[in-house]
């Protein structure tokens, strides 16, 4: 699934419905089982894709991933922003700029969900800047 090196128009449109359909169904199930506030979920690229087309109609691996965070205690936000496709918004490789940096998330995950000092797991915890991740 999502491995769009190829004919990535095709299989992407049909993956990523797979997925909100699913992670949808999961948040009502929570839901009607009364747990919902009970629950977290994470869903995070491992990497991003590229800017440029490759010449089998997909991408190839990035930099710059995305993520994903559901349940019914999550503040709707995004952490980020879109670079642009500008020269500006590409590092050297062509790969979109990071906005976020993944730690910071990770950091307050483990502070306001699992009230778990980040500092004793993510080196150089303090450097990193705390998103308000709940409601």
């Amino acid at each position: 699934m999502y491995d769009t090196h190829a004919d990535q128009a095709g299989g992407l449109t049909t993956d990523l419905a797979l997925t909100a359909d699913s992670l949808f169904s999961f948040q009502r199930d929570l839901e009607s089982r009364g747990i919902a506030d009970r629950v977290l979920v994470l869903a995070w690229s491992e990497f991003g894709r590229r800017v440029e087309e490759n010449g089998s109609a997909g991408t190839d691996h990035g930099a710059a991933g995305l993520g994903l965070l559901m349940g019914s205690r999550v503040k709707g936000q995004m952490l980020g922003e879109f670079p642009g496709l500008a020269p500006a918004g590409l590092d050297a490789q062509g790969n979109l700029r990071a906005t976020f940096d993944y730690r910071s998330l990770y950091c307050s995950l483990l502070e306001q969900w699992f009230a778990t000092d980040a500092a004793a797991i993510i080196p150089s915890a303090a450097s990193f800047p705390r998103a308000t991740l709940l409601a």
